[in-house]
């Protein structure tokens, strides 16, 4: 066919060369678009020059290169090739340690506060290094965080959700939100566990007022269906039942009981809520420290691993905080405005209607120092935990102070770090992929700007972090705690 001028249209030709051109720049353009989705949904990293603290012995490997690719350490070395398509960061003079964990952590939502503001907490655990947090007190909502996390929805620490908290009874008749499961007998125990346990939490945790026929019977449940045991231990069942049964001990619960004279005028001390009863306080003056040693044996002979919270007491009770240390805590901005009340007026109550001398409160937590000491000493695994938010306590701020506290108590800086690191990585059967910075592993990754086995308070020192496969510098972490304050303002 002509066209309308009667010349013939000119045919479009190729020769076999050409053609070859033009595919191989196709191919081309789709292998880089492909590895541009690849950097731009998973990306390579290489941290170079950094200093390593690997935690798996207690060492500094100094100016190592580490790749990281699809969230994994693939190898560390002093002169490493960097591969193609790989984002430099510059770690000269910086320190990279695995990131920490919170073995004792709450919701606001416990208290009243809008379910919004779950997101926002996990952002504030994220910012302050928290890469591995256990909620100790679940509910439907916190499995959906869990799920929110590990699809890469929501930025924050992979998650390990306790069962609501299992009690004798439940006196508190004004507090309606936080989960609890009463368990009363051994039936109601039996149920309750295959309950939790179907529905996917990772333990069972036990709180106050659980007699003895029920706990023995959740133990036993427990071992059963294969799901750990965890949290107080109440009057009833006492440190050594508790030992026996292989329960994971929180807050030391039970431990001052055992420093009472052997005949004491009165069998409970200062475990639970005890704390807020002046008669318990009264037999302060009896405890005994040479008992120390045997409880500590028993302790290590038991194979438990031990969470004191011991800062939180610490703030609350023993030592207290004065009203300008509360305001000026880093902390103080994420409590939600409608709490502050209710805070200043628990906090009146321990100080102005208990009030307890402040030599046994001294006396008190001086024990508890002694006792965490030598719990290491022996070699009984302790793990960090920070009870928050709890007062004016909040999550990820709490725990560089339980560290410190660590280290109060007599830890060295290397020990107060396996308490946040190896040891809660190894109970939680994790170990395997978490804890310590060797190839092989998740980079979830502290860059911190100095060394932590110096000063344990480095550890505030964040410059970056790394979770699941994403880079957060100092900006995107700052980005983070501000986003939690837009929102939380939103909620008063």
């Amino acid at each position: 066919m002509s066209k309308k001028d009667g010349s013939k249209p000119k045919r479009i030709m190729c020769n076999l060369k050409d053609f070859s051109v033009i595919l191989l720049g196709l191919l081309l353009g789709a292998a880089f678009r492909v590895n541009a989705q690849t950097v731009a949904g998973m990306p390579k990293y290489a941290v170079t020059g950094v200093n390593v603290i690997p935690m798996d012995k207690d060492t500094v490997l100094s100016g190592q290169t580490v790749l990281i690719s699809s969230g994994k350490i693939i190898s560390i070395g002093p002169r490493l090739k960097v591969p193609r398509h790989t984002i430099i960061i510059n770690g000269e003079g910086k320190y990279l340690m695995p990131g920490l964990t919170d073995m004792h952590s709450h919701f606001f939502y416990e208290q009243g506060v809008d379910k919004r503001y779950i997101p926002e907490e996990l952002k504030i655990m994220l910012a302050n290094g928290v890469t591995t947090a256990r909620i100790m007190n679940g509910c439907k909502l916190y499995q959906d965080a869990k799920y929110a996390v590990a699809t890469g929805k929501t930025p924050g620490p992979e998650l390990f959700v306790a069962s609501p908290q299992f009690v004798g009874e439940w006196p508190w008749t004004n507090d309606t939100i936080s989960p609890h499961q009463i368990v009363r007998n051994e039936e109601e125990a039996i149920a309750a566990v295959k309950k939790y346990k179907n529905e996917g939490y990772d333990a069972i945790k036990i709180t106050f007022f659980v007699r003895r026929p029920a706990y023995d019977a959740i133990i036993r449940t427990a071992a059963e269906e294969h799901i750990k045991v965890t949290g107080h231990i109440g009057h009833d069942v006492k440190l050594p039942a508790a030992l026996a049964a292989g329960q994971q001990v929180e807050h030391l619960d039970e431990f001052i009981e055992m420093l009472l004279p052997d005949s004491p005028a009165l069998k409970y001390s200062i475990s639970g809520t005890d704390i807020w009863n002046r008669i318990a306080w009264r037999t302060v003056d009896q405890l005994d420290e040479n008992k120390i040693p045997a409880l500590v044996k028993m302790v290590k002979d038991a194979s438990v691993y031990i969470t004191p919270t011991n800062y939180f007491f610490k703030a609350n009770f023993a030592l207290g905080q004065t009203d300008d240390e509360v305001r000026r805590s880093p902390d103080y901005p994420y409590i939600p405005s409608q709490l502050l009340e209710e805070r200043a007026a628990n906090r009146a109550y321990w100080q102005q209607r208990i009030r307890i001398d402040k030599s046994k409160r001294e006396r008190w937590y001086n024990l508890r120092k002694e006792i965490i000491k030598e719990l290491d000493k022996a070699g009984v695994p302790l793990m960090t935990g920070s009870d928050a938010p709890e007062w004016y306590l909040v999550q990820g701020f709490t725990i560089h102070n339980e560290l410190a506290n660590m280290t109060e108590c007599g830890l060295g800086n290397f020990e107060a770090l396996r308490t946040s690191t190896v040891n809660p990585c190894t109970y939680l059967g994790i170990i395997g992929r978490k804890g310590t910075v060797t190839v092989g592993k998740d980079a979830d990754l502290l860059m911190l700007e100095k060394n932590p086995l110096e000063d344990i308070n480095n550890t505030k020192t964040i410059l970056a972090v790394f979770r699941s496969g994403r880079y957060y510098d100092r900006k995107d972490l700052d980005r983070l705690l501000q986003q939690a304050l837009q929102v939380k303002n939103t909620l008063n």
